[in-house]
């Protein structure tokens, strides 16, 4: 397949998160005005194929996600897949004002300034974004996100063997930033989303409707066994220093807020440590209320993945 075509967009409401604790699938039936989850379902991802937010062995996850279909009756929709985000490098690159199909031609000129492959060993998207940074007159900002071509290719093995049709493959973090914005958000200044997980974590500087600095960082966070509190220090530093990189890249940006969201979003405590530190408003982050969904009577956190990518033609 055309590395063109690997990210395209398709009408699709169906959604699975490649996630290194969890593999996480939702389908949603309905509209913007009415939309309602249809299933989903979470299985355990195994040990081996994706360790440290990266695709270890695709192989490894045919098993739980044999698990998968069996729970869920089959993959009955075409599915929007997640890569885990250390698989991909995500750039704002700037090229001549033009459509995006030529941009994308333009792009293989230059591929090698920017990402540490070749055009030819990749699997590339790209799409317009706003960009504060001005840059000369008669240019675009592109957000172009890229992947070693080998890892899309075993994933669509995998799926073709599972009898899942694949509507499109995405970066995680991007599908999390879109599920906590929704189809109408969007701020007049900038703004950090954090998704704090198990062992990664996901920092995506937001500017309008835009994402235009993606950052993960693997912290594996100490306590929060036998009672004992959670240590975010780390989490807190780590965001502390991202900021500090903002301030000093993206001078026009002034971060106003934090969005915060992920498996550890709602973890006592955390909300206080962050607006101490910063001196930022911090607001929860959610991935069903912007989007009309009513929120599922079990488990809710860690779901911005598998959401944002069922939603991805809504928005």
């Amino acid at each position: 397949m055309a590395a063109s075509a690997l990210f395209r967009k398709n009408q699709n409401k169906a959604g699975l998160a490649l996630q290194e604790d969890a593999l996480r699938f939702i389908e949603l039936e309905g509209g913007l005005s009415r939309l309602r989850v249809v299933r989903k379902c979470s299985v355990p991802a195994g040990e081996r194929g994706i360790k440290k937010n990266t695709i270890a062995e695709a192989g490894e996850l045919y098993a739980p996600l044999q698990t998968l279909r069996s729970r869920i009756g089959g993959f009955k929709a075409p599915v929007a897949l997640s890569i885990p985000s250390r698989d991909i490098l995500i750039r704002v690159v700037e090229l001549p004002e033009l459509e995006l199909e030529d941009a994308r031609e333009a792009l293989k000129w230059d591929f090698e300034k920017y990402f540490p492959y070749e055009y030819t060993d990749a699997a590339v998207d790209i799409s317009k974004v706003d960009n504060p940074l001005k840059g000369e007159q008669g240019m675009m900002s592109v957000l172009v996100a890229a992947c070693r071509i080998r890892i899309v290719e075993s994933l669509m093995r995998l799926a073709n063997s599972l009898g899942m049709q694949i509507a499109t493959i995405e970066p995680e973090n991007v599908a999390m930033f879109r599920s906590v914005l929704g189809p109408t958000i969007s701020f007049p200044a900038g703004y950090l989303a954090v998704f704090a997980e198990k062992g990664v974590n996901q920092l995506v500087l937001g500017y309008k409707d835009n994402g235009i600095l993606y950052r993960t960082s693997l912290l594996e966070m100490n306590g929060g066994e036998d009672g004992r509190q959670q240590d975010f220090t780390a989490l807190v530093r780590e965001i502390g220093n991202t900021l500090t990189f903002v301030r000093n890249q993206y001078r026009e940006i002034a971060v106003e807020q934090i969005m915060l969201g992920g498996a550890f979003g709602g973890e006592t405590g955390l909300k206080e440590m962050i607006e101490d530190a910063t001196g930022l408003k911090v607001m929860a982050a959610d991935p069903w209320g912007p989007w009309g969904i009513p929120v599922p009577p079990d488990d809710v956190l860690g779901w911005e993945t598998a959401v944002g990518l069922a939603v991805r033609e809504l928005s």
